[in-house]
Protein backbone atom coordinates (compact mmCIF):
# COMPACT_ATOMS: atom_id res chain seq x y z
CA UNK A 1 0.00 0.00 0.00
CA UNK A 2 2.70 2.71 1.31
CA UNK A 3 4.54 1.80 -2.39
CA UNK A 4 1.35 2.64 -4.48
CA UNK A 5 0.52 5.92 -2.51
CA UNK A 6 4.26 6.72 -3.04
CA UNK A 7 4.03 6.02 -7.21
CA UNK A 8 0.68 8.27 -6.92
CA UNK A 9 1.94 10.93 -4.86
CA UNK A 10 5.67 11.20 -6.82
CA UNK A 11 4.85 10.64 -10.44
CA UNK A 12 6.48 12.35 -12.84
CA UNK A 13 4.46 14.95 -14.49
CA UNK A 14 5.36 13.89 -17.42
CA UNK A 15 3.20 11.01 -17.33
CA UNK A 16 0.12 12.55 -16.62
CA UNK A 17 1.00 14.80 -20.48
CA UNK A 18 1.43 11.62 -22.06
CA UNK A 19 -2.08 10.37 -20.48
CA UNK A 20 -3.39 13.57 -21.36
CA UNK A 21 -2.40 13.45 -24.91
CA UNK A 22 -3.82 9.60 -25.38
CA UNK A 23 -6.64 10.78 -24.18
CA UNK A 24 -7.12 13.51 -26.40
CA UNK A 25 -6.03 11.65 -29.44
CA UNK A 26 -8.30 8.40 -28.96
CA UNK A 27 -11.93 10.14 -29.99
CA UNK A 28 -9.86 12.33 -32.71
CA UNK A 29 -9.00 9.18 -34.10
CA UNK A 30 -12.36 6.86 -33.47
CA UNK A 31 -14.75 9.58 -33.10
CA UNK A 32 -17.99 8.66 -30.91
CA UNK A 33 -21.06 10.37 -30.26
CA UNK A 34 -21.60 10.68 -26.45
CA UNK A 35 -25.94 10.87 -26.17
CA UNK A 36 -26.96 14.15 -24.67
CA UNK A 37 -28.61 13.59 -21.78
CA UNK A 38 -30.59 16.93 -21.56
CA UNK A 39 -31.24 20.64 -23.30
CA UNK A 40 -30.73 23.41 -21.31
CA UNK A 41 -33.68 26.20 -21.35
CA UNK A 42 -32.06 28.73 -23.62
CA UNK A 43 -31.26 26.42 -26.01
CA UNK A 44 -34.65 24.27 -26.10
CA UNK A 45 -36.51 28.22 -26.65
CA UNK A 46 -34.03 29.25 -29.39
CA UNK A 47 -35.16 25.78 -31.28
CA UNK A 48 -38.87 25.99 -30.42
CA UNK A 49 -38.71 29.73 -31.38
CA UNK A 50 -37.37 29.18 -34.94
CA UNK A 51 -39.90 25.77 -35.25
CA UNK A 52 -42.79 28.14 -34.76
CA UNK A 53 -41.81 30.43 -37.21
CA UNK A 54 -44.15 30.46 -40.39
CA UNK A 55 -42.16 28.84 -43.99
CA UNK A 56 -40.54 31.67 -46.02
CA UNK A 57 -40.07 33.76 -43.23
CA UNK A 58 -37.20 36.32 -43.77
CA UNK A 59 -34.41 36.02 -41.04
CA UNK A 60 -31.33 37.69 -40.46
CA UNK A 61 -27.91 35.80 -39.29
CA UNK A 62 -25.07 38.31 -38.37
CA UNK A 63 -21.78 36.35 -37.76
CA UNK A 64 -19.84 38.88 -36.07
CA UNK A 65 -16.83 36.69 -35.03
CA UNK A 66 -13.43 36.02 -36.24
CA UNK A 67 -10.76 33.48 -36.09
CA UNK A 68 -10.01 33.72 -32.60
CA UNK A 69 -13.49 32.88 -31.49
CA UNK A 70 -14.63 30.58 -34.78
CA UNK A 71 -14.11 26.49 -32.69
CA UNK A 72 -16.88 27.93 -30.55
CA UNK A 73 -19.09 30.28 -32.86
CA UNK A 74 -18.89 28.69 -36.06
CA UNK A 75 -20.50 25.52 -34.79
CA UNK A 76 -23.58 27.17 -33.20
CA UNK A 77 -24.32 29.19 -36.56
CA UNK A 78 -23.68 26.26 -39.14
CA UNK A 79 -26.67 24.56 -36.47
CA UNK A 80 -28.90 27.32 -36.37
CA UNK A 81 -28.95 27.79 -40.13
CA UNK A 82 -29.28 24.51 -40.84
CA UNK A 83 -32.49 24.56 -39.15
CA UNK A 84 -33.59 27.15 -40.63
CA UNK A 85 -32.52 26.05 -44.07
CA UNK A 86 -34.67 23.25 -42.87
CA UNK A 87 -37.88 24.90 -41.92
CA UNK A 88 -37.56 26.71 -45.47
CA UNK A 89 -36.35 30.03 -44.28
CA UNK A 90 -35.32 32.76 -45.95
CA UNK A 91 -31.64 33.79 -44.69
CA UNK A 92 -29.59 37.15 -44.78
CA UNK A 93 -25.90 36.77 -43.42
CA UNK A 94 -24.40 39.93 -42.52
CA UNK A 95 -21.49 40.96 -40.17
CA UNK A 96 -19.94 44.31 -38.48
CA UNK A 97 -16.66 42.12 -37.48
CA UNK A 98 -13.74 42.84 -39.89
CA UNK A 99 -12.46 39.47 -39.49
CA UNK A 100 -15.38 37.96 -40.67
CA UNK A 101 -16.34 38.84 -44.32
CA UNK A 102 -13.89 35.40 -45.27
CA UNK A 103 -15.76 33.44 -42.95
CA UNK A 104 -19.27 34.72 -44.00
CA UNK A 105 -18.19 33.54 -47.69
CA UNK A 106 -17.05 30.10 -46.40
CA UNK A 107 -20.16 29.27 -44.04
CA UNK A 108 -22.36 30.30 -47.17
CA UNK A 109 -21.00 27.88 -49.28
CA UNK A 110 -21.25 24.82 -46.97
CA UNK A 111 -24.65 25.47 -46.04
CA UNK A 112 -25.17 25.86 -50.10
CA UNK A 113 -23.24 22.30 -50.18
CA UNK A 114 -25.27 20.84 -47.02
CA UNK A 115 -28.31 21.43 -48.72
CA UNK A 116 -28.04 20.91 -52.49
CA UNK A 117 -32.00 22.31 -53.26
CA UNK A 118 -31.27 25.56 -51.78
CA UNK A 119 -30.30 28.64 -54.00
CA UNK A 120 -28.26 31.72 -53.45
CA UNK A 121 -30.47 34.62 -54.53
CA UNK A 122 -33.52 32.39 -53.45
CA UNK A 123 -33.03 31.43 -50.14
CA UNK A 124 -30.05 33.18 -48.50
CA UNK A 125 -27.96 35.60 -49.44
CA UNK A 126 -24.83 37.74 -47.84
CA UNK A 127 -25.71 41.55 -46.93
CA UNK A 128 -21.93 43.10 -47.34
CA UNK A 129 -20.05 43.94 -44.33
CA UNK A 130 -20.58 47.63 -42.53
CA UNK A 131 -18.11 48.95 -39.97
CA UNK A 132 -20.50 51.14 -38.40
CA UNK A 133 -23.20 49.00 -36.49
CA UNK A 134 -25.89 51.90 -35.18
CA UNK A 135 -25.81 53.83 -37.98
CA UNK A 136 -26.59 50.55 -40.30
CA UNK A 137 -29.49 48.86 -37.83
CA UNK A 138 -30.85 52.08 -37.87
CA UNK A 139 -31.45 52.67 -41.49
CA UNK A 140 -33.14 49.17 -41.53
CA UNK A 141 -35.91 49.93 -39.56
CA UNK A 142 -36.93 52.26 -42.59
CA UNK A 143 -35.20 51.00 -45.73
CA UNK A 144 -33.16 47.95 -46.44
CA UNK A 145 -32.17 48.88 -49.73
CA UNK A 146 -30.52 52.67 -48.70
CA UNK A 147 -28.33 50.64 -46.44
CA UNK A 148 -27.83 47.42 -48.15
CA UNK A 149 -28.17 48.08 -52.58
CA UNK A 150 -26.12 45.11 -53.39
CA UNK A 151 -24.83 42.08 -51.97
CA UNK A 152 -21.41 41.04 -50.65
CA UNK A 153 -20.95 40.17 -54.18
CA UNK A 154 -22.20 43.25 -55.86
CA UNK A 155 -25.39 42.13 -57.00
CA UNK A 156 -28.55 44.11 -56.97
CA UNK A 157 -30.46 42.90 -54.06
CA UNK A 158 -33.93 44.23 -55.16
CA UNK A 159 -33.76 41.77 -58.38
CA UNK A 160 -33.14 38.73 -56.15
CA UNK A 161 -35.98 36.49 -55.07
CA UNK A 162 -35.24 36.24 -51.04
CA UNK A 163 -35.90 39.88 -50.77
CA UNK A 164 -39.18 39.55 -52.06
CA UNK A 165 -41.90 41.47 -49.81
CA UNK A 166 -38.74 42.93 -47.68
CA UNK A 167 -38.35 46.53 -46.76
CA UNK A 168 -37.56 46.97 -43.33
CA UNK A 169 -37.73 44.97 -40.14
CA UNK A 170 -41.70 44.75 -39.84
CA UNK A 171 -41.10 42.42 -42.84
CA UNK A 172 -38.67 40.12 -41.00
CA UNK A 173 -39.47 37.37 -38.61
CA UNK A 174 -35.57 36.85 -36.60
CA UNK A 175 -32.35 38.07 -36.03
CA UNK A 176 -29.57 36.21 -34.98
CA UNK A 177 -26.54 37.32 -33.43
CA UNK A 178 -23.69 35.06 -32.91
CA UNK A 179 -20.87 36.92 -31.29
CA UNK A 180 -18.31 36.65 -28.34
CA UNK A 181 -18.52 40.61 -27.63
CA UNK A 182 -20.77 43.76 -26.99
CA UNK A 183 -22.37 43.76 -30.22
CA UNK A 184 -24.80 41.17 -28.84
CA UNK A 185 -25.95 43.41 -26.11
CA UNK A 186 -26.55 46.03 -29.10
CA UNK A 187 -28.98 43.63 -31.03
CA UNK A 188 -30.88 43.35 -28.17
CA UNK A 189 -31.14 46.89 -27.63
CA UNK A 190 -31.23 48.66 -31.17
CA UNK A 191 -33.13 46.08 -32.76
CA UNK A 192 -35.04 43.49 -30.12
CA UNK A 193 -36.25 46.56 -27.68
CA UNK A 194 -36.33 49.91 -30.32
CA UNK A 195 -37.70 47.81 -33.08
CA UNK A 196 -39.15 44.78 -31.62
CA UNK A 197 -37.61 42.43 -34.04
CA UNK A 198 -37.21 39.37 -31.86
CA UNK A 199 -33.65 38.31 -31.18
CA UNK A 200 -31.83 35.28 -30.38
CA UNK A 201 -28.31 33.69 -30.63
CA UNK A 202 -25.59 32.72 -29.48
CA UNK A 203 -21.98 33.43 -27.66
CA UNK A 204 -19.37 31.93 -26.51
CA UNK A 205 -19.11 29.77 -23.05
CA UNK A 206 -17.17 32.44 -21.21
CA UNK A 207 -19.71 35.16 -21.68
CA UNK A 208 -23.21 33.41 -21.51
CA UNK A 209 -23.89 33.98 -18.00
CA UNK A 210 -24.18 37.71 -19.04
CA UNK A 211 -26.68 37.41 -21.23
CA UNK A 212 -28.97 34.78 -19.37
CA UNK A 213 -30.81 37.61 -17.55
CA UNK A 214 -31.82 38.64 -20.76
CA UNK A 215 -33.52 35.42 -21.65
CA UNK A 216 -35.43 35.50 -18.41
CA UNK A 217 -36.88 38.90 -19.44
CA UNK A 218 -37.37 37.84 -22.71
CA UNK A 219 -35.55 40.11 -24.62
CA UNK A 220 -33.39 36.99 -25.99
CA UNK A 221 -35.67 34.63 -27.34
CA UNK A 222 -32.92 31.72 -26.97
CA UNK A 223 -29.50 31.75 -26.29
CA UNK A 224 -26.64 29.13 -27.46
CA UNK A 225 -23.88 29.08 -24.88
CA UNK A 226 -20.11 27.91 -26.16
CA UNK A 227 -19.47 24.25 -27.66
CA UNK A 228 -22.26 23.05 -25.45
CA UNK A 229 -24.76 25.23 -26.79
CA UNK A 230 -23.74 24.16 -30.44
CA UNK A 231 -23.81 20.53 -29.43
CA UNK A 232 -27.06 20.49 -27.41
CA UNK A 233 -28.91 22.32 -30.81
CA UNK A 234 -27.25 19.38 -33.13
CA UNK A 235 -28.61 16.65 -30.94
CA UNK A 236 -32.20 18.25 -31.52
CA UNK A 237 -32.13 18.57 -34.92
CA UNK A 238 -30.43 15.36 -34.66
CA UNK A 239 -33.70 13.94 -33.04
CA UNK A 240 -36.30 16.00 -34.83
CA UNK A 241 -35.07 16.26 -38.02
CA UNK A 242 -32.70 13.11 -38.75
CA UNK A 243 -30.01 15.74 -39.74
CA UNK A 244 -26.34 14.66 -38.75
CA UNK A 245 -24.59 15.36 -35.26
CA UNK A 246 -21.45 18.01 -36.64
CA UNK A 247 -18.30 19.40 -35.49
CA UNK A 248 -19.81 20.63 -32.01
CA UNK A 249 -20.92 16.87 -30.88
CA UNK A 250 -17.47 15.68 -31.96
CA UNK A 251 -15.33 18.42 -30.09
CA UNK A 252 -16.95 18.11 -27.18
CA UNK A 253 -16.16 14.68 -26.71
CA UNK A 254 -12.76 15.58 -27.69
CA UNK A 255 -13.16 17.51 -24.36
CA UNK A 256 -15.16 15.08 -22.02
CA UNK A 257 -12.25 12.50 -21.91
CA UNK A 258 -9.71 14.84 -20.85
CA UNK A 259 -11.94 16.42 -18.11
CA UNK A 260 -12.67 13.07 -16.69
CA UNK A 261 -8.85 11.94 -16.71
CA UNK A 262 -8.25 15.49 -14.65
CA UNK A 263 -10.73 14.55 -12.93
CA UNK A 264 -10.18 10.94 -11.81
CA UNK A 265 -6.25 12.06 -11.67
CA UNK A 266 -7.51 14.88 -8.84
CA UNK A 267 -9.92 12.44 -7.08
CA UNK A 268 -6.38 9.82 -6.85
CA UNK A 269 -4.17 12.48 -5.64
CA UNK A 270 -6.34 13.92 -3.21
CA UNK A 271 -6.66 9.85 -1.90
CA UNK A 272 -3.42 9.41 -1.89
CA UNK A 273 -2.20 12.34 0.18
CA UNK A 274 -4.93 11.84 2.83
CA UNK A 275 -4.00 8.50 3.22
CA UNK A 276 -0.19 9.22 3.31
CA UNK A 277 -0.94 11.75 5.89
CA UNK A 278 -3.43 10.28 8.17
CA UNK A 279 -3.15 6.78 8.00
CA UNK A 280 -0.60 4.78 9.54
CA UNK A 281 1.11 2.65 6.85
CA UNK A 282 4.10 -0.41 7.73
CA UNK A 283 7.06 -0.39 6.06
CA UNK A 284 7.25 -3.55 3.30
Amino acid sequence: MKKFLDILTKLDRRWLFLFLTIVILIPIIHPSNMEMKSISSPVQGAYDFIEGLPENSFVILSLDFDPGTRPELYPQALALCKHLMKKNLRVALTTFNPGAPGIMTEFKDEILKAFPDKVYGKDIVMFPYRAVFLATVTQLATDVYAQYPDDAEGKPLKSMPIMKGIKNYKDMGLAIEISGTTLFTSWIYYVGDKYHLPVLGGTTAITQLSYSPYVQTGQLKGLLGGMRGAAEYEAMLHDKHGLATGDATKSLNVLNWPHMLVFLIAVLSNLAIFFGRFMPHKED
